[in-house]
């Protein structure tokens, strides 16, 4: 196990603290500041000698996975294990991830990468007595509310959503290339063009259904299709808010998207996901009683910034999408504790 990153550990509104880890050689370097109160201010960086032990104080952990357990395809080094070992130790793990696909495809890909036995259930799953991986994603939010949508049973992520009753949503979709189609005929929505559509639903920016692959080259490249929405009022349901990939590049994401219809063209959006509350509600009343809980992500807009409406402390992986802002490289020992 060779990875080196930086973490930041954030209390909600309160405190800041600056981590550093080795997962290697379990040596956790914190640097904290706190708000003003009636006790004084600790500065000074301490050392904990256990990685465990940022993870240790809590009972559930809400972890982010791109960026953070894997790349999109391959593991970071000491990632799965350490779920192992926090699995073990007895600690709730919910993945908590931005991903347009159903939890299945998470669970899956992380029990393909040595990461623990997982579960579809909603409540605690104990083989072997070890608390179960569960997942909650922003695709899997959106898809059930469709569903719901189309058997008429109520669907308040959709509020706002017209359509006439008894069916299905009738979508113009951006899509993520790869599971669109079982997805829509899973949730009852039928690909339609802007012109007969309720609304849009962005998965992601490599197709659109109806039509084909979406070379989105610029943030203009569609804006023909949002002129269009934006004209008949038509909502736009973001399953994936992300604005970059876990690499930290540009590249085409839904949240930029969503960010475009807004701003340029006045459309109305009903993003899922994170920072957005609905994902932590589900993600905390789906584990109930959660106790004590940290989240775990790479992103401040998304992780950080989600943890922080939801109340609950949470942990920045340095090295994922901020790396080349806060200065930390993997594989390298130096953490600039200035970068905070």
């Amino acid at each position: 196990m060779r990875r080196v990153g930086a973490v930041l550990l954030l209390k909600p509104i309160l405190s800041l603290a600056l981590t550093m880890h080795h997962i290697a050689s379990r040596r956790v370097v914190r640097a904290a500041a706190r708000a003003a109160g009636p006790r004084k201010a600790a500065r000074e960086p301490c050392v904990v000698e256990d990685v465990e032990g940022l993870c240790g104080a809590y009972d559930t952990i809400l972890l982010d996975q791109f960026g953070v357990v894997h790349d999109g395809k391959v593991p970071y080094d000491g990632a799965p294990e350490l779920v192992r070992r926090l699995q073990r130790a007895g600690k709730r793990v919910v993945v908590l991830s931005n991903s347009s696909k159903r939890r299945r495809d998470t669970i899956e890909r992380l029990e393909a990468m040595g990461c623990g036995a997982g579960t579809l259930r909603d409540r605690a799953d104990t083989p072997d007595g070890r608390p179960a991986i569960s997942a909650v994603t922003s695709g899997d939010l959106v898809h059930d509310a469709l569903a719901a949508r189309a058997r008429g049973a109520p669907a308040p992520l959709l509020d706002g959503v017209a359509g006439p009753a008894g069916r299905g949503l009738r979508a113009f979709v951006f899509g993520n290339g790869d599971d669109d189609e079982a997805y829509l005929v899973s949730c009852g929505v039928a690909p339609a063009r802007v012109e007969e559509a309720d609304c849009l639903l962005a998965r992601g920016l490599f197709a659109t259904l109806p039509g084909g692959p979406l070379a989105w080259d610029a943030d203009d490249a569609c804006d023909d299709v949002l002129a269009a929405a934006a004209a008949r009022g038509l909502p736009l349901v973001v399953a994936n808010p992300d604005l970059v990939r876990p690499d930290g590049r540009a590249s085409p994401m839904p949240g930029r998207l969503m960010a475009r219809y807004v701003t340029r063209f006045g459309g109305a959006a009903h993003p899922v996901g994170k920072p957005y509350p609905y994902i932590y509600e589900e993600a905390l009343r789906r584990c109930a009683p959660a106790g004590r809980v940290l989240a775990v992500g790479d992103s401040m807009a998304h992780d950080v910034a989600g943890a922080n409406r939801a109340g609950v402390d949470s942990a920045l992986v340095c090295w994922g999408i901020h790396a080349a802002d806060v200065g930390v490289a993997p594989g390298s020992a130096a953490v600039p504790l200035d970068a905070a």
